[in-house]
């Protein structure tokens, strides 16, 4: 009987009818929550799955209690948006800046999940910051800002502006 039961196995595995493995699929994610003391945040979610690209930017309705979710697609292309991402040092930040000793101001909380590994960045007041990575955020800050009309990622944003630009979605006349 032993026979037959190992006899029998020998023609799945061989025929390829054994069930085959599924590829692992690409996952790429990038968290960016730009905020301000004043005016509130958003959040920008950027997101591939194999090669489909996702993004939106979600309030985080810290100031006017207004929540809104936009899927938002860029000026450019997806790979185009990547890559100047990877140029512009996505991947080489992590940690955290000292605080400014600014009480007041704004700032960036960013994750990105690539490759197995989480890297984490945490930065008061990037413009008063004179590390490497708080330049790199401020310069993936304005490629958002550009490629995705959100006037919050800009290094030198104007105050009136994205506070009725965070306030627009959940006006009621």
């Amino acid at each position: 009987m032993l026979k037959l039961v190992i006899f029998g196995l020998v023609p799945i595995i061989f025929c390829g009818c054994a069930p085959k493995g599924t590829q692992p699929v690409s996952f790429e994610e990038v968290r960016i929550h730009r905020w301000t003391a004043l005016e509130g945040g958003e959040i920008f979610v950027l997101r591939r799955v194999g090669t489909e690209w996702s993004a939106e930017l979600l309030s985080d309705a810290a100031r006017f209690r207004c929540l809104y979710e936009r899927k938002v697609s860029p000026k450019s292309d997806w790979d185009a948006l990547w890559n100047t991402l990877i140029q512009d040092g996505l991947m080489e930040i992590s940690g955290s800046d000292p605080p400014s000793g600014w009480e007041d101001g704004d700032g960036f909380r960013m994750e990105v999940r690539s490759g197995g590994k989480i890297h984490q960045y945490i930065v008061d007041n990037p413009s008063n910051q004179t590390s490497e990575n708080a330049k790199r955020i401020l310069r993936i800050g304005n490629l958002i800002s550009k490629e995705f009309d959100t006037p919050l990622f800009a290094e030198n944003y104007d105050r009136g502006q994205v506070g009725e630009y965070l306030y627009a979605p959940c006006k009621k006349y």
